[in-house]
């Protein structure tokens, strides 16, 4: 019987599919050739618990988790168990979920405290105990869970003594006294940051109002700046023909001329300093009563017979002013001299 080539296609492809399905099953950690049995554990927390991590007991791999899925309620964590068949799971076993190593592995272990048998056996699609171990837990033996107590209860010691020795008033130890300085310094900072708050509330308004300010001059800045650019235009504009003028030369002589005059002033301020001290002389001369001058200050007879020779040279002159007859005689024909009348109103008469 000659077999056609639709018939031989047909058949290459049903195995292809078949063993397709198989691989993938079997890279999941499903073999579908062997038989197993499905069960479930419901978790709150599977710890990052993934498909196709080991399902062991006391070490032994006895099957997979084929599937992990939250729960209609969605609060807990279902996750399926594929183990191998032959392999009864009694009602009270815990399927615990471990760490396999310090960079997060996942498997569950199955705790079984005895063998079990007839009803005491759960029966396969029902539901096991499950929770999850902490990393430490994780790797002890299980019949070191009494040790684990112990060091819990150890460290729970320890602690309480550690928190006696910084709390008591009576500790008098480098620590306890480090606590005390650092809750001091703690309560000062506190303080010092409600300052600062209370500071900062009351300089907020200045604050604002200062940076109100700045963002008004900025405005203006950004206003006028056609204007500011054209005055530092003109002033290198100006600053480049004074290189040109050759200020600095210029400046020189001026400074040397000024250095000149200087000189000049300090003679003449010499000079006056001279004179000055001559005049002070002078005038301690008259303050004495030296001199003409000085007795003419000083001494009051003196003063009173020179105002009195003035006042009448002063008579003298109006009298001839007036009467030129009484100094002069000019006769030419012999006439007779008239006597002379002094006049009512004379001033030297006068009192």
């Amino acid at each position: 019987m000659k077999i056609s080539n639709e018939f031989k296609i047909g058949i290459m492809a049903i195995l292809v599919v078949g063993l397709s399905i198989w691989g993938y099953k079997f890279l999941k950690g499903k073999n579908l050739l062997k038989p197993s049995n499905i069960f479930y554990v419901r978790y709150e927390n599977v710890a990052s618990l993934a498909a196709t991590s080991p399902v062991m007991i006391r070490g032994m791999n006895v099957g997979t988790v084929s599937d992990v899925s939250l729960d209609k309620d969605m609060v807990s964590i279902i996750v399926t168990l594929d183990l191998k068949k032959g392999i009864d799971i009694p009602k009270d076993a815990e399927a615990v979920i471990v760490s396999t190593g310090l960079m997060g592995g996942k498997a569950i272990d199955l705790i079984v405290k005895q063998a079990c048998s007839g009803d005491g056996c759960a029966e396969p699609g029902t539901f096991l105990n499950g929770r999850a171990k902490g990393l430490f837990e994780s790797f002890l033996d299980p019949g070191e869970d009494g040790t684990l107590a112990k060091v819990k209860e150890n460290i729970g010691d320890i602690l309480n003594t550690l928190g006696d020795s910084l709390t008591s008033p009576n500790a008098n130890n480098e620590i306890a006294k480090t606590y005390t300085q650092l809750s001091a310094l703690i309560t000062n900072l506190a303080s010092i940051t409600a300052t600062l708050d209370k500071s900062m509330g009351t300089y907020d308004k200045h604050l604002r109002g200062s940076l109100a300010n700045v963002e008004t001059l900025t405005g203006a800045l950004a206003k006028n700046q056609d204007k500011i650019a054209n005055a530092i235009t003109h002033l290198e504009s100006i600053t480049k023909q004074f290189d040109e003028a050759k200020i600095g030369t210029n400046a020189g002589a001026l400074i040397t001329d000024a250095q000149a005059t200087m000189k000049s002033l300090d003679k003449s301020l010499a000079e006056a300093n001279t004179s000055f001290s001559q005049l002070s002389t002078i005038m301690t001369d008259l303050q004495a009563g030296k001199g003409t001058m000085g007795k003419m200050i000083k001494d009051p007879v003196l003063y009173d017979n020179l105002a009195r020779t003035s006042k009448n040279l002063d008579l003298l002159l109006q009298d001839f002013r007036l009467n030129p007859k009484r100094y002069v005689n000019v006769s030419v024909f012999g006439k007779k001299q008239t006597e002379y009348d002094v006049p009512e109103d004379d001033p030297a008469f006068k009192e």
